[in-house]
């Protein structure tokens, strides 16, 4: 029995290492142009959240206002244009 040694050629080892290196320029590459959309994204995002919170709270006064009126105000003021009504 013969045992044979095979001795890798070191040309492969700077192949092998170029292409590690062209990954890693790859992968930062793709890093920094995901983080650059996330970021313009979460810039949209931000920019929205003020026009949205601004038209929720619009909204919420005008249902409290509506609230107030439906609850305590309503009974009172159609009392009122009755009165006016009848004067009439």
């Amino acid at each position: 029995m013969e045992i044979e040694y095979i001795y890798p050629d070191p040309d492969d080892n700077k192949d092998i290492e170029a292409q590690i290196k062209k990954m890693q320029k790859e992968n930062t590459l793709g890093c920094l142009v995901m983080g650059l959309f996330l970021l313009g994204g979460l810039f949209i995002f931000l920019t929205l959240l003020l026009v949205l919170l601004v038209i929720l709270g619009y909204s919420i006064l005008f249902l409290a206002v509506y609230i107030v009126y439906k609850a305590w105000i309503e009974e009172p003021v159609l009392n009122l244009i009755q009165k006016l009504k009848s004067r009439r």
